[in-house]
């Protein structure tokens, strides 16, 4: 495994520019109805959107496999393509081969004590005790997750997203869900570029991602982050961990 250099706020120790803006994610704020989350405009660094476009254009395009569930009866039902990024909290060295510079600054970042912070101070969430799954997704057409709630270890997610053009009719939204019902709709998210989604995971909090049409010429192109305690009973219906302070 790699644990690459260590960001702050201002300058990497190599002379770099951060990749991520920590102190717009510190200042953000969650809605509280369904449950919490928040729709981020601005964690990335870079006048005009352009780390969030450099990041779109260099995106993955090795590595990724193939998961899927369709039967039904086993309850959440999705078909993605996902290259791991962060495993265990440190970076997955079998996948760096696949990943840009900027992509590795990326994710060396949020393998950082530092990121780890500022989604704590967001959410209000005990995060020191969790480590972090990271991988890149990508949505063909017809590639959906069904509604459900996140497994009680992963405590708070973030998303982002990496596609500069992606018209209505191409669907594949993020659905922020009032319960299990798909047309329970309380919120709905277009993938658009260099945005990001974060959640509090809570017995509550039900989303989807709608299948990408057959239209789209492109797929939906996602970053996605949890925080996983591993002393979370994920079998026992218990309240989440990561209670607020």
């Amino acid at each position: 495994m790699i644990d690459g250099p260590r960001p702050t706020d201002t300058l990497w120790s190599d002379g770099y520019d951060p990749v991520l803006d920590l102190s717009a994610l510190r200042r953000a704020e969650l809605t509280e109805r369904p449950y919490r989350w928040a729709e981020l405009p601005d964690t990335l660094r870079g006048a005009q959107g352009r780390t969030a476009h450099r990041l779109e254009t260099e995106f993955p395009t090795r590595g990724f496999r193939l998961t899927e569930r369709t039967d039904r009866e086993t309850g959440k039902t999705y078909r993605t393509r996902n290259l791991p990024l962060i495993a265990q909290g440190r970076p997955v060295a079998g996948s760096r081969f696949a990943l840009s510079p900027l992509w590795r600054r990326l994710v060396d970042e949020l393998a950082s004590s530092e990121y780890r912070a500022a989604v704590a101070e967001a959410t209000g969430c005990r995060l020191e005790g969790c480590f972090i799954e990271a991988r890149a997704v990508r949505y063909g057409p017809g590639y959906w997750i069904s509604p459900h709630t996140d497994r009680p270890d992963k405590v708070v997610t973030q998303l982002w997203y990496f596609n500069s053009q992606w018209p209505a009719n191409w669907q594949g939204t993020l659905r922020i869900l009032g319960s299990p019902a798909p047309d329970d709709v309380r919120a709905e998210i277009t993938p658009h570029q260099g945005s990001s989604v974060l959640l509090v995971r809570s017995g509550q909090s039900w989303h989807c991602v709608t299948p990408v049409s057959a239209d789209a010429s492109q797929d939906r192109r996602t970053l996605l982050l949890h925080f996983v305690d591993p002393a979370a009973d994920t079998t026992a219906g218990r309240p989440a961990p990561g209670a607020h302070k």
